[in-house]
């Protein structure tokens, strides 16, 4: 009997971009298939690949919770009144997770973040099963599909521990959230934050190298040129599946992955490798970083996104929350901070008492983007890295994004002292990636107090979001 795998209209989805824009795949919508239905031809593992990023742009995953939802309340990017119509941001601002609102939310990033795992899971086993010779660009679809899948689950799983996992700081060995890596799979009881992280980072490194085949070798615009990584109308000779590569997670997203992962785990010789890597990229204009003018009509900074999550319904689902009248409003906290120097143009990213990133006309592909990972992160994990053994190339690396950013003055130097060189950091953190859910991990990982308008808000390492009761074992 064919073992049936119950799929929802994602994984089997026809992406509209825009109104205007091609289909990533023209595939009539299906409910239910088999998995002998699904991978028996390379259309199918397309399919599959696809949904999972569909998934992942849900609004209880990147399309809102972990990017300008939750995460970006529990930062305290927002001022949130408790008399107002919230009901879980509250609870998560103060860290009262026994909420039932909040508790709700949390079961859900968990319930879809391992679902996604799942169907990777089922993917990476078909695809390893099944020769290059299957697919009509052999080891070029193979390897794509492979790593893409690898690097989903690698993400997700780094997600659910930043989420419901304690840092390396605080706890090292605790035992939190599971690492599934089988399909189909039963129990999966938490294992160690080390072992967890190291897991992570092989997922990564598999992913690191297949998607060196089409990312580098094969055609290298598709991931490495802006012009081409959000653009549905340059489609390259290897098909529709091979463009849009920044809404998939391509090879040099993978690398700034990496980095992050390693850093978190405390991997700081490793992270630096791979940080390193995008910005000597940066320096042989493989890659390259925004102009400070350009910033100033596109708060989102697309030069420098290399993935980011498409979701058609951005503007609709974010707009209530940038309405003055509306009780649920996200108000910016301490909108001087992003005003100061008046020639910061991130200053753009905030208008009136709102976050300006996805208050757009929803008009090309890139309005329905939400960032997920960027350029300028590897030059900030490049500077952590190195600020203990080289702070003088830990400040240009700083001051290689304020510049681009449309200021130089004040200058950092490599006579800062750590603690001048952290609040500089986190000065950082805060103006770059407001509405992509970053900053919180940022604290949890470092360990540092919560900066914004009321002072410095001390967790205590309490960043730890409890796992729902019926999802403790998976």
């Amino acid at each position: 009997m064919k073992t049936k795998t119950r799929y929802l209209i994602a994984l089997l989805f026809a992406v509209s971009l825009s109104p205007s824009c091609e289909k990533w795949l023209d595939i009539e919508p299906q409910y239910e298939i088999t998995d002998t239905d699904l991978y028996k031809n390379a259309a199918g593992y397309y399919k599959a690949v696809n949904g999972l990023y569909f998934q992942l742009s849900a609004l209880s995953l990147y399309g809102k919770e972990l990017s300008w939802g939750m995460t970006d309340v529990w930062a305290r990017y927002y001022y949130i009144d408790p008399a107002s119509g919230f009901e879980a941001y509250p609870q998560v601002y103060d860290l009262l997770y026994d909420g039932e609102e909040i508790a709700g939310i949390a079961a859900s990033i968990w319930s879809s973040g391992y679902k996604i795992i799942a169907q990777a899971n089922d993917l990476i086993a078909h695809a390893e099963a099944t020769d290059a010779e299957f697919f009509p660009l052999e080891e070029v679809d193979r390897n794509t599909i492979l790593g893409e899948a690898y690097a989903v689950r690698g993400m997700m799983h780094l997600d659910l521990m930043r989420v419901f996992g304690a840092s390396m700081a605080v706890d090292p060995e605790g035992c939190y959230v599971p690492y599934v890596d089988t399909y189909p799979s039963t129990v999966n009881p938490p294992i160690p934050n080390r072992e967890y992280m190291t897991r992570v980072i092989d997922d990564l490194k598999q992913a690191y190298g297949l998607l060196k085949t089409f990312d580098v070798e094969a055609n290298p615009n598709y991931a490495a040129s802006t012009t081409y990584r959000f653009s549905p109308s340059n489609v390259p000779e290897e098909g529709k599946f091979f463009s849009m590569r920044g809404t998939r997670l391509n090879y040099y997203a993978v690398t700034v992955l990496l980095a992050r992962a390693c850093l978190w785990a405390g991997e700081t010789d490793q992270a630096l490798t791979y940080a390193q890597e995008i910005i000597d990229l940066v320096a042989d204009k493989t890659l390259k970083l925004a102009s400070s003018s350009s910033i100033s009509n596109t708060p989102k900074i697309f030069d420098e996104v290399l993935f980011g999550y498409y979701n058609e319904d951005l503007m609709d689902t974010y707009e209530p929350y940038a309405n003055a009248t509306n009780s649920q409003r996200l108000t910016v906290d301490d909108k001087t901070f992003f005003s100061t120097p008046t020639n910061d143009y991130r200053k753009n990213f905030i208008k009136g008492n709102f976050m300006q990133k996805y208050i757009v006309e929803n008009s090309t592909e890139k309005d329905c983007i939400v960032p997920g990972i960027r350029i300028s992160e590897a030059y900030y994990i490049a500077a952590e890295c190195l600020s203990k053994s080289d702070m003088t190339t830990a400040a240009a690396d700083l001051m290689a994004i304020r510049k681009a950013r449309g200021y130089s003055s004040p200058a950092l130097s490599g006579s800062m002292t750590e603690e001048e060189f952290r609040e500089a950091l986190t000065y950082e953190y805060r103006k770059e990636f407001i509405g992509e859910g970053q900053l919180l991990f940022f604290f949890k990982r470092t360990n540092l107090p919560i900066t914004y308008s009321g002072g410095n808000f001390n967790h205590a390492g309490k960043l730890v979001m409890p796992v729902p009761d019926s999802e403790s074992a998976i």
